[in-house]
């Protein structure tokens, strides 16, 4: 109707379609009343908070392909968003190597970035596991750039924890109005590189190189 009124170039309303994969009952099979096999979203809710069940759910596979629920790794989850909450306490953990971490901070947030763009939910979150697990630096104004990027990456998984840590930055606005954090090419290539070493096509070691 749009394009027969003129209102838009084409006939079909999107240039592409992605259907989501089924998510699966603990059994593997496609949740059904009659095998007793359903996940109720408000008794999660009600357990481990939205946030929680929205991040397991775009991290339990790639988005085209269906995955068991496992209530396990939920509680897995709910860790990784305690330890993200725990780095904007008073006494966060911190890295052992200063420059690593803003390193890391910068190969994320491309990933992350490049990832939603390509429905990788998954990956990107396990992008974000990777980076908490790696720690602040200890330098209080590269504090302040690596919790600000942070939290805009980790805003679409877990929404109302990204609001709630957004305001604890200072922030009077909501956090829908800022823009993707920016990455420097340059924090991005590593300092060292890995070359595999093959003698007659079988891996005989590796060598470290400066980058």
């Amino acid at each position: 109707m749009l394009h027969d009124i003129g209102v838009v170039p084409t006939r079909e309303p999107f240039q592409k379609l992605t259907n989501q994969g089924l998510i699966l009952g603990p059994d593997g099979n496609k949740m059904s009343k009659s095998k007793g096999n359903v996940i109720n979203p408000d008794d999660i809710v009600k357990e481990f908070g939205a946030d929680v069940l929205r991040t397991y759910i775009l991290s339990m596979a790639d988005f085209k392909d269906p995955a068991p629920w496992d209530t396990r790794a939920m509680v897995g989850m709910q860790r990784f968003l305690e330890r993200a909450e725990a780095l904007f306490s008073d006494a966060p953990r911190l890295a052992k190597d200063e420059m690593k971490s803003m390193k890391l901070l910068h190969k994320t947030i491309k990933k992350v970035g490049e990832d939603l763009q390509a429905f990788k939910f998954n990956t990107a979150i396990s992008a974000l596991i990777i980076l908490v697990n790696e720690g602040l630096p200890t330098d209080t104004e590269f504090q302040t750039e690596w919790r600000t990027a942070f939290v805009l990456m980790l805003h679409p998984f877990a929404p109302h924890l990204g609001e709630e840590l957004w305001s604890q930055l200072g922030h009077t606005s909501s956090i829908y109005r800022a823009p993707w954090p920016e990455f420097d090419s340059f924090m991005t290539v590593d300092d060292e590189v890995t070359i595999a070493i093959q003698v007659n096509g079988k891996l005989r070691g590796t060598k470290e190189f400066l980058n």
